[in-house]
């Protein structure tokens, strides 16, 4: 399976999950390392969008391309049992002790969960620190821009 992230290029090969470890995110607190992704361009161009201001859109970023081996056994949150204000901004902190739970766990190398900018649309969360992340690999970095009409 495929999964892809937009990132600047000077991040385009890095899968620490840094970032996320250093700012935290809606599926995870500050200090836990994931790499966000999503199961398609379009929603990982809609994730990005909505996470940087329009006006400090950088000019160099780069669609990166992962396959994830198809034997390797994920974890699915069902929108049935996450809480009513799931999709709100800020996220509620129930979402984040969820992913620490499952990164801390160890048990499968991708977390699949609804995107809160499109619910019926999928991010895939890896988690850097599992045996299996050394079976991801990098397909394709591309140069990558948004579509001038989506930035004004």
């Amino acid at each position: 399976m495929h999964v892809y992230r937009i990132t600047t290029t000077r991040y385009s090969r890095d899968l620490s999950g840094t970032g996320a470890r250093l700012y935290g995110g809606r599926w995870n607190p500050k200090g836990i390392s994931v790499v966000y992704t999503a199961e398609s361009r379009a929603l990982a161009t809609v994730e990005y969008l909505v996470h940087v201001p329009l006006s400090l859109v950088p000019r160099d970023l780069s669609l990166v391309t992962l396959q994830l081996p198809d034997a390797i056994p994920w974890t699915t949150v069902a929108l049935a049992d996450l809480p009513a204000n799931w999709r709100d901004y800020p996220a509620p902190s129930t979402l984040a002790d969820l992913g620490a739970q499952w990164a801390s766990a160890q048990e499968t190398l991708a977390l699949r969960v609804p995107s809160a900018v499109v619910a019926q649309e999928y991010n895939v969360l890896l988690n850097p620190l599992h045996p299996d992340m050394s079976h991801v690999t990098i397909v394709q970095v591309d140069p990558y821009q948004f579509d001038p009409r989506l930035l004004r």
